[in-house]
Parts: C-alpha cells; sequence; structure tokens
C-alpha cells in the first residue's frame, strides 16, 4: 500500500532541507542535501619557544593568589572590551615583578609605584608580591640567609610561568628602597633570568657580582635621601635602631658606597665602553653607560633636591619628592625598547658570590 503524503516519514534528508531554507546550515547545503561539507580543520598555530607553558593553559587571572604562604596580586594586559579574546588565544605578555619597600605590602606598592595599571596598559603582566609574613622586607646578600629571597623570586618565576602567558625572554624586576637592593641582586643571584630591572631608591644596596649578564639596568635616587643616602654611608643616618634585626649585616658593616659609584660598577661589569651625562629634565641628571657587552645598558636618574621618593609619586614622609620626572613611565619605557633575551636554561651561582670579589661586600649588608 502506497503511503499518503500525510503519513510519509521525516527523515533526516528533510530535515536538512528545512534547516537549509532557514539559512541555518547555509553553509554546507550544495550539492546533495544529505551530506554536510566540513572545512578541514589545519594545525593549531606553534607556540613560541619562548613562550610559557602557562600559554596553553595557565589558571592565573588578573587579581590576588598566594604562593609559598606569601601573597601576590596579578595584573594581565588589558584588552578591548569591545574585543573579547579566548583564553586559549593568547601572546606571550612580558613580565614585571614589582617589589615593595620595608614596612610597605604589594598593594601598597601598586598605588605607589603605579606599575601594575601603566603596565597593564602598555601589554605588561605585572606581579606586585609579598615578602615573607613577620618581616615586611626582602633579604638580601650580606644578610644572614641572604640569599632566600633571590630563591623565593626564582620559584616565584617559575610559579608565574605555568599560570601565565609569558615571553620568557622579556622578564623584569623593579623595586623602592629595600625592593630595589632585592631588584638589582637580583641580576646576579637568577643568573642572567631577566632581561632588565628598575631601582628607585636603592640602587646601592647591592653590587655586581664578577661578570653578570647582559641586562638593562634604570635607577633613580634623589641626592636629599635620609633613609639611603646618595653619597653611601650608614642608612638611616647612622640611627640603627631603624635598622630591623634581621636586616643586620653579617659582617657587622653598615657603610654603603654612594650612588654613582655603584652605578659605575655596574658599567665596568658590563664591559661598557661609554659614559655620558646630559640633563633629562629640570634637577634631574641622567648619566648613561653604553657601548656594553651585549647590549647592556645602565642608566642613573640623579634628582637634585629629592628625598627617599619614586619620582612622579607623591612623598612618603622621607623627604621631597619630584613631578620632573616620572619613574613609572621611563622605567616601561626602557623595558618596552630594550632588548630582550633568550635562555635554554637558569644557573643559580652560589650563594657565596655576592661581590666583585666573591666576598659577602658591605654593599648590601644593610637594606631600607
Amino acid at each position: 500500500m502506497a503511503l499518503t503524503p500525510r503519513a510519509r516519514p521525516r527523515g533526516p534528508s528533510r530535515a536538512i532541507a528545512l534547516l537549509c531554507a532557514l539559512g541555518v546550515l547555509a553553509a554546507g547545503c550544495h550539492g546533495d542535501p544529505g551530506t554536510i561539507k566540513a572545512e578541514p580543520v589545519g594545525p593549531a598555530p606553534p607556540v613560541p619557544r619562548w613562550a610559557s607553558i602557562g600559554c596553553t593553559g595557565g589558571t592565573l587571572t588578573t587579581g590576588r593568589h598566594r604562593f609559598q604562604g606569601r601573597d601576590f596580586l596579578v595584573k594581565t594586559p588589558d584588552q578591548p572590551k569591545q574585543e573579547p579574546q579566548d583564553p586559549q588565544d593568547q601572546s606571550p605578555a612580558p613580565l614585571i615583578l614589582d617589589l615593595h619597600g620595608l614596612n610597605s605590602s604589594g598593594f601598597e606598592q601598586a598605588v605607589y609605584g603605579r606599575l601594575a595599571d601603566a603596565g597593564a596598559a602598555r601589554g605588561f603582566t605585572v606581579v606586585e608580591p609579598d615578602s615573607a609574613s613577620g618581616r615586611a622586607g626582602w633579604k638580601l646578600p650580606g644578610m644572614a640567609d641572604g640569599d632566600a629571597d633571590i630563591g623565593y623570586v626564582g620559584a616565584l618565576l617559575d610559579h608565574l610561568e605555568k599560570g601565565l602567558c609569558l615571553d620568557r625572554r622579556r622578564e623584569y624586576a623593579a623595586g623602592f628602597s629595600n625592593g630595589a637592593g632585592l631588584a638589582a641582586a637580583l641580576v646576579c643571584g637568577l643568573g642572567g633570568r631577566l632581561a632588565g630591572v628598575a631601582a628607585v631608591s636603592g640602587l646601592n644596596l647591592a653590587r655586581p657580582c664578577p661578570r653578570p649578564a647582559p641586562t638593562t639596568i634604570v635607577a633613580f635616587h634623589g641626592t636629599d635621601d635620609p633613609v639611603v643616602p646618595y653619597d653611601g654611608g650608614e642608612p638611616f643616618g647612622g640611627n640603627r635602631a631603624q635598622v630591623p634585626s634581621w636586616m643586620a649585616p653579617s659582617d657587622g658593616s653598615f657603610d654603603l658606597p654612594s650612588v654613582a659609584s655603584a652605578a659605575a660598577a655596574w658599567g665596568r661589569a658590563f664591559s661598557c665602553a661609554t659614559s655620558t651625562s646630559a640633563d633629562a629634565a629640570s634637577g634631574v641628571r641622567r648619566r648613561s653607560w653604553t657601548g656594553c657587552r651585549r647590549d647592556a645598558r645602565v642608566d642613573l636618574y640623579t634628582v637634585s633636591g629629592a628625598g627617599h621618593a619614586w619620582p612622579g609619586s607623591f612623598a612618603v614622609g622621607a623627604g621631597a619628592s619630584t613631578k620632573k620626572i616620572d619613574a613609572t613611565a621611563v622605567t616601561l619605557d626602557a623595558f618596552a625598547t630594550g632588548t630582550g633575551r633568550w635562555h635554554g636554561r637558569h644557573e643559580f651561582p652560589s650563594p657565596d658570590i655576592t661581590g666583585a670579589n666573591g666576598d659577602r661586600s658591605p654593599y648590601t649588608a644593610t637594606t631600607p
């Protein structure tokens, strides 16, 4: 018995024809209406060898996180709100670790130095870590257990590379005061892992190792700094009661070199060929060491009359600040234009090698 139209079954071909009529499967409705043609899918674009493992599925996002008992804040690069990105479709971003000063925190440093917001706006991922609980500051070579925070930062970088999509050729550190000392110490302490560092009010709290890996160093310091003296000598004007017990130098020496001599020491360590000076702004003198080994560079901005402060930000009660130059903008310019590098592996030097002669130097003895 023949089927009447009313009783005819609605098979797959008829359903597909209906969808074609509605435009739902227009891309696949050519030729046989029972066949859906699929475009071949090519291989995923290769991940650059300098991209961190986090580019294949990292889980860290903007916000507060915790690692080895310490908090850290993450600010990832800003994305246009009208063009949301697929989380799996990321480009490796350069990283800045921003290290706070004594008796401060990662959050306070983010507000004070402004690197988190300004850096994210320029495509950087910025991380603001806290120092260890019980001591609101960073251990430096020359103190008892002086390599502890160098080890922590190295482990934190490993953790960040797993959780974030980072360009491992372009990892940087910046810091204020005690944090500036750690940023400078990381040049040698991390065995060349960093492409650049910025030290605000604290370059002379650390000194070069015998042959540091070529690095971009940018430093800022006020001539009237009462905490970390520009001309060297004892910090806090010689008032040792302001130096926490955990920060006391192992050899008992509290003397620091001048900031100018500390910068020159880095220039010699990088085998820089020339040193030039120029006015960067009214009352701000920039001295640059260039022609260095493998594109290393040192720039020191000396701010006449300024105290212990981050240029471009507000004063923190230890002398005047300045608006004649913005350390945040200059640092980001230096990191954005500096030469990144590729490291197949990172070698950590012996913790006993902390000075040009391999001694535990008073240059790193006491750090605010």
